[in-house]
Formats: structure tokens, sequence, C-alpha cells
């Protein structure tokens, strides 16, 4: 059914687009809207059920805004049909791998080639702005910062405001030398202090001193490394002040038996970047609730035929939604109602009528709590990736959407060679320092909606979802180069490390077992030399 239904996409999209055409001829008859109505609720519906979450989410939002337009007249109608006219513009080009919710193809093959990085607004990738003297350096540093995913331009100081002027850099990393006995005007002046009011500048010097570090704080730069230059802290560096750590969209799912209000509210939440789903029955309650992962649950209190408390203790009987927040948004003003209410289970009580700015503020500051909280948890502290229990969650759910959708999903398992030579020979300081290089390239070059964990030790795992086995093997394998040339140092002495992986397919393993088969895979790797990529239906039969 679901390839049946892919196959029929295009021409369901295009019936959809000519009921919303027909509905805004100035003659058509009110049922013309009715018709298109029930052609997005349809959509949205069987997309859903078909392997298509994103689709249907998109599609329901459309419906959403034209029942909305069947009520209302006035300017504030020409608005609304406007904002449906955008949204059926945006779903008219898309493939079904776009409407499942995937990364572009383009964004796809950045994966590819080893740029995960997004485009700026002008359509340009993001670059890092590198003035450096010394050309090897230059070669060197740029090659280095290559690894990691960025595009580095460099540039001579006399050619800085003519760049500043032709392309914005997400950062600027300079070797300004202080010029001796004039340490409060440093030869980059003007131009550094143009770009620190926009970009983060870092000063990389050989000097140590007070008046050389004052003097680059008097010119704007956010930082000051000394050589010899460690990269892997520069990398570290440069996630913090680009912010280059995407965050994704606040999950809400809203419960409330007029489904005009739930609907408004959904509205105000997607407005302000929200991913927000609202349903009116309580019995649709489970379903969503695996569908929307929500991080926050805004519920009516007083439903016909299940409350609010009831349904907050529904929730509360799955340990995956245990701590998720449930907030009951209602017109309940008996304050001693309000805390019996929030005695069974919810975190808070917001009161209606509610401005739209208190509901985005008040849902936003709950969220960022729990992200904060869950992070805690589930990341490992040396890494911030995904610690293994939180990893083997997320290894059950991605596995069952896989499952039902029919996509296809690998899992893989890495492990760097001889970790315990690098332990013995530098220390387990440095051993950190190369746990910590593996798990920034990851989370460099991999997607954004691949999952990265850190298993144990030296070991890493990785989930890589809607993609088939020889496109991972290529990562993989490109990964694997690209850590092996890493310049890692210790006490001035640089090394290099490498590391093998293992490859599991879920067309091909079950998935309870498919954890284990890739670590068989990995073990095989290891056995044939280490420094390869082996893949559980090729490697070991």
């Amino acid at each position: 059914m679901e390839a049946q239904f892919l196959k029929e996409l295009p021409t369901l999209l295009y019936e959809l687009e000519a009921a919303w055409s027909h509905a805004l001829e100035p003659a058509s008859p009110p049922s013309a809207l009715d018709g298109f109505i029930h052609r997005a609720h349809s959509l949205a519906g069987t997309s859903g059920t078909l392997g298509q979450p994103a689709l249907g989410r998109h599609t329901k939002e459309i419906e959403c805004l034209a029942e909305r337009l069947r009520q209302t007249e006035g300017p504030v109608r020409s608005e609304l049909a406007a904002r449906i006219s955008a949204r059926i513009r945006m779903l008219k080009p898309q493939s079904p791998q776009v409407a499942e919710g995937q990364e572009t193809a383009e964004e796809d093959g950045a994966a590819l080639s080893g740029s995960s990085r997004t485009k700026t607004a002008d359509g340009q990738a993001p670059c890092l702005l590198l003035i450096e003297n010394d050309p090897r350096v230059a070669a060197e540093l740029s090659e280095q910062l290559g690894h990691f995913g960025w595009d580095v331009v460099r540039c001579a100081r006399t050619q800085l405001d003519r760049m500043l002027d032709a392309r914005r850099p997400v950062a600027i990393i300079s070797d300004e030398i202080l010029t001796e006995g004039h340490s409060s005007d440093p030869r980059l002046g003007p131009s550094t202090q143009r770009l620190a009011t926009h970009t983060p500048v870092i000063i990389v010097s050989d000097r140590w001193d007070w008046d050389s570090r004052l003097a680059a704080v008097r010119t704007g730069a956010d930082a000051y490394l000394t050589r010899p230059l460690d990269i892997h802290r520069l990398a570290d560096l440069l996630d913090k002040l680009t912010g280059e750590q995407p965050q994704d969209a606040y999950r809400v799912l809203i419960l409330d038996d007029e489904a005009r209000s739930g609907d408004y509210y959904a509205e105000v939440l997607r407005g302000a970047g929200m991913h927000a789903v609202a349903i009116s029955e309580p019995r649709r309650l489970l379903d969503s609730l695996n569908e929307v992962n929500p991080e926050l649950i805004l519920m009516d209190l007083h439903m016909p035929d299940c409350n609010g408390i009831e349904a907050a203790r529904i929730v509360r009987q799955d340990e995956r939604y245990a701590s998720v927040p449930i907030v009951f948004l209602s017109g309940e003003s008996d304050r001693q109602r309000q805390l019996s209410a929030m005695g069974t289970g919810a975190d808070d009580f917001l009161t209606k009528p509610i401005g739209d700015t208190y509901l985005v503020s008040a849902v936003e500051l709950r969220i960022a709590r729990f992200r904060s909280l869950t992070a805690l948890i589930r990341q490992d502290s040396l890494t911030g990736l995904l610690n293994r229990i939180a990893f083997d969650l997320q290894v059950e759910a991605e596995t069952s959407r896989a499952s039902r959708s029919g996509s296809p999903l690998v899992l893989a398992m890495l492990d760097i060679d001889h970790f315990k030579r690098i332990n013995d020979t530098y220390g387990h300081p440095v051993g950190d320092r190369v746990i910590k290089s593996l798990a920034q390239l990851l989370r460099k070059r991999l997607r954004r909606y691949d999952i990265i964990g850190r298993y144990g030790g030296e070991e890493f795992t990785i989930l890589m979802p809607d993609t088939p086995l020889a496109a991972a093997e290529k990562v993989l394998n490109e990964l694997r180069e690209q850590f092996s040339l890493l310049h890692l140092s210790s006490v001035g002495d640089q090394f290099h490390c490498t590391f093998s992986a293992g490859l599991a397919a879920l067309d091909d393993h079950p998935s309870q077992e498919l954890t284990a088969v890739a670590d068989a895979a990995l073990y095989e790797a290891k056995r044939l030399g280490r420094n390869r990529v082996v893949c559980a239906d090729t490697g070991i039969g």
C-alpha cells in the first residue's frame, strides 16, 4: 500500500492544488472550499498512515488553515488564503522522500561528500576567513579544519575589507602579531573591529603576555589562542562561537476537545517555529504520542468523555513519557482545583484566555528546561553524544519506524584502533582528546538526522535512517579516511589514528539482532587487519 501511495502522490498533490485554485475563483460556491478541505483532510490522514508523517503534518496544517478560512471574513481572510497558497507551493515540488521528512538531495549529497553544513541566507556555503602569513601553516590549518567540515577561505590582510564586502564569514581566524610597543594599536585594528561587531574573531599568536591579550580584547576579538595550536580545541571553540549545533524544533502535542481552540494554539506555536499537533479526541492520544514524541503536552482539563486528569494518568502509565511536562490549559480559575489537578501528574496550569506571546514563552521555557534535564541523563559526559542506554532506546524506536514504513536503515559500530597503545604511550588525557576528536568528526560529517552514540570506551555507534547499505558503507569509508588524516598531538609530538567499523542493515537482519550483527562485523574488520569497514552481509556471510 505504501508503494502504491507513493506512486499516486504526485497526482494527489496536483488534485489538491487544483481544488485550491477552484476554491479561490470569485464565482466559486462555498462547496468548492468544502471540497478542498475534504481533499486536504483525506491526504493528511492517508499520509500519516502510509509512512509519510511529515507530509501528513504539513497537509494537516493546510486543512486547519482552510477550516479557519471558512469561518473568517475581512482582511484576515486574505491573509489566511495567502498562507495556504504558500504552503501548497511548498508541497508541489517535493518528492515523496522529501515529504517523508528526509533532508534534500543536496544535503544528502553533502553528507556523502563530507559536508553537513547548510547554506547561509544568501545561498553560499558558510565559510571561515583565515588570515595567516605563513603559507605552509595556512595550508595545514585549512586542511585540518576541512576534515571537520569547514570551508576555509584564505585572505591577505590587504584584502580583508574587500572580502567582507563580498562574503560574510561565520568566523575569522587571524594570526595577528601585535607590533612591539604598540599593543593597543594592532595592524588589523580597523578591519577587525568592523568585523567583530558581526562575526566571531579568533586571534592566534605566538605571544602569551598581558599586553598582547589586552590588545586582542580591545580589537573586539572573542578568543585568543597561542601556538602550538590545538586543532581540536579550535574546532570546539568554533562550534561554541558560531552556534554550529542546530536545534530541532520543539515538539508539542495539544489535546483540547474544542478543535478550533486546539488548532489555534497549534498554529500560534507553529508560528514560533515549533512542531505542534492538535487533537480533539482523547482516544487518539496514545497514537499521537508515538507519532509526535512530544517534549510537552498541552491539555484541556474539562473534556466530556475523558477529563484531563484521567488523560494525564494514562500518559504517565507509559514510562517513555513519565518525565514529559504536562501543562493543563483550561478556563478553570479556582486555584484549589488547579492545585488538585496538578497533583495528579501535571507540571503546570495555564488559565484561558491566554495571550499568544505568553503561551509561546511558557512552552519554550518548559521545553528548554526539559531538554537540559534530559541531556544530563542521555548524553555521554566526555563527548556530548548519546550514551549507550539512550542510543539503544533510539535503535528500538527507529527500527520500529523503518519496519512499518519499509525504509532502509543501517547500524554501524566503530572502534578506535590500538586505543590501549595510545593511552599507554601518551596518557589517558590524550586518549580522551582522541575520543573527542572522533566525536567531533562524526557530528560534523554526518547528517542531522543520523543518530550517534558513544557505546563505551573507544567504541561508537551510528544509526543511519533511510540509508541503503552501500551508501552507508561509502560514508563510513570517507569518515575513516578523514579521521586517519587528522593531526593529533601530545607535548609537541604528532600522531595519527584510525578506526574500524562494522555495518548491519535492517533489510538483512531482524531488528533485535542488529546491534549484535554490526558488532560481529566490527570484530571481523579487526581480524582482517583494522582500519577498514566490513558489511555484515559481505564480510561475515
